[in-house]
């Protein structure tokens, strides 16, 4: 078990229980739940081995491996019968495991309320802004996705996932409530929604920052996608919840159209006969200044990260705050003046006046929204540095390559994650969205260290340098194994050598 996950169970395991007394008809033996482990290669002695829905082969293989491993108990999810010589619980699906899981983590009645923010693009901004907002308005909060489990600005734990196993989301609720956190601000993913890991939960506020393409060779394309996204908003409205969405998003204000809860959103224009949808509207005049208008009543928040993009999440984070928490305007300005941007999102790299950035994008909807808020600041060339993961969505790399042709000057196209996949094929397909002749400048270099080395050899000091793709991620992932790598501090180590040569020629 790494420390994260033991952090965490430290906080949040309950008192040993047995299955007669979380109401369940136990068919043989009953025995106390010590504890609760949904990977079969971490079960220890006394151990109840959760089970995840899978093949029946797969089932008996995980069942028996835990069970060697010294597991006192089994809980099966799904209806194949699973035949075991240690006590055994059937749970015919997922929302019958969330309910288990409530009643086994007392978690049925909290106060902590659940906050889902989904999208393609925006849900780690959002999350780690509404986050640190709600910290300063009552004292604590968390929130848990890409970045893994935030505590606070300076405790940060890996879970693994955007969005983490069912058993680890309870976890989190558990200790979110024993620790009295108002608030857990959960990033929701699409392979979160399709395989129910958030079964159980109940959402107080759900919210949809962007939909693009990103995972469609999983969902079994664009739609299907979509439809996810979509299932997640509507449950959290129909039961009750508060529903924001991003109105300038032509595809989720389409999907919203009929439904029959009340909507919140926020958007950057003028919107009129908007039955049944209460809007907070934004405009960004000059960078790190932010202009929200509700209602006839207007305010100004300053001191915000660079960045349009940036600006529609903090507009999305005004809404939560306005429509579920019933602030006013200016109390919102209050709480979002000087509001910080998560690491790897639009992450200047502080080492000698030079103007490189480190982004997350990595799809084309992002990498648009980051080179265009980085073009009104570029006084010269817009460098870019990018690559696309391997084993991910297809269709977004030519996409990618025809953005960084429109809105960049000079490109390198190199490696980033090909997992089991070849570079120089992920390239290739990333160069057919680039029209011929080449609009911009382009190279081909598959070591992203060299890339990145060329770049910033490169440049001068009126240009303006964009590494894009990896943000925060702290490795390499080649054929299964995750190599050390920070963009970061490869981009700080260049530039020191960089400026100690340049200040060696003045």
């Amino acid at each position: 078990m790494n420390k994260s996950m033991q952090h965490l169970k430290t906080i949040s395991q309950p008192n040993a229980q047995n299955f007669t007394s979380l109401g369940y008809d136990f068919s043989g033996a009953d025995c106390n739940i010590q504890n609760i482990c949904d990977d079969s290669r971490s079960v220890e002695q006394g151990d109840t081995f959760l089970c995840m829905p899978r093949t029946s082969s797969q089932s008996h293989d995980y069942i028996q491996y835990a069970i060697a491993a010294g597991a006192s108990s089994i809980i099966y999810i799904g209806n194949d019968y699973v035949s075991s010589s240690i006590p055994c619980l059937n749970l015919a699906n997922m929302d019958e495991a969330g309910v288990f899981l409530r009643r086994y983590f007392q978690t049925e009645r909290v106060k902590t309320q659940c906050i889902g923010i989904t999208g393609t693009d925006g849900k780690t901004s959002v999350a780690w802004m509404l986050r640190e907002a709600l910290v300063k308005a009552y004292g604590a909060a968390w929130s848990s996705g890409t970045l893994g489990w935030v505590e606070d600005d300076e405790n940060t734990h890996d879970l693994g996932n955007t969005t983490p196993s069912i058993l680890t989301l309870h976890h989190l609720l558990s200790a979110a409530d024993k620790r009295d956190i108002p608030a857990l601000v959960m990033e929701i993913s699409s392979h979160g929604i399709e395989q129910q890991r958030i079964a159980g939960l109940h959402f107080d506020v759900g919210v949809w920052t962007t939909l693009g393409h990103d995972h469609l060779q999983d969902h079994g394309g664009f739609e299907a996608y979509a439809s996810l996204k979509n299932s997640f908003i509507y449950n959290t409205g129909e039961h009750g919840g508060t529903v924001v969405y991003n109105h300038d998003q032509e595809n989720i204000r389409n999907r919203l159209k009929s439904t029959d809860f009340q909507l919140h959103a926020y958007g950057h224009g003028l919107y009129q006969d908007e039955k049944q949808v209460d809007i907070i509207t934004w405009e960004q005049e000059l960078p790190g200044l932010l202009r929200l208008a509700y209602q006839g009543k207007e305010v100004v928040i300053d001191d915000i990260p660079m960045g349009r993009f940036h600006a529609e999440n903090i507009a999305a984070v005004a809404q939560v705050l306005h429509s579920h928490y019933k602030l006013d305007l200016q109390d919102i300005a209050s709480l979002l003046c000087g509001i910080t941007a998560p690491p790897g999102r639009m992450q200047p790299v502080n080492a000698g006046g030079w103007q490189v950035f480190i982004d997350y994008a990595h799809t084309a909807e992002a990498l648009q929204a980051c080179l265009e808020s980085i073009r009104p600041i570029t006084h010269g060339r817009l460098f870019l540095v990018f690559g696309c993961g391997g084993e991910r969505d297809r269709e977004k790399r030519p996409a990618m390559g025809r953005i960084a042709s429109e809105f960049a000057d000079v490109l390198w196209i190199t490696s980033d994650n090909p997992r089991h996949e070849r570079p120089e094929i992920i390239a290739s397909e990333i160069e057919e969205g680039i029209t011929h002749p080449y609009p911009l400048e382009v190279h081909l270099q598959l070591d992203r260290k060299q890339a990145i080395a060329d770049a910033i050899t490169k440049m001068n000091k009126d240009d303006t340098l964009v590494i894009a793709g990896k943000g925060h991620e702290a490795y390499i992932d080649v054929h299964g194994e995750r190599l050390p790598w920070s963009d970061m501090a490869c981009a700080r180590h260049l530039l020191h050598q960089k400026n100690t040569e340049y200040t060696s020629c003045i």
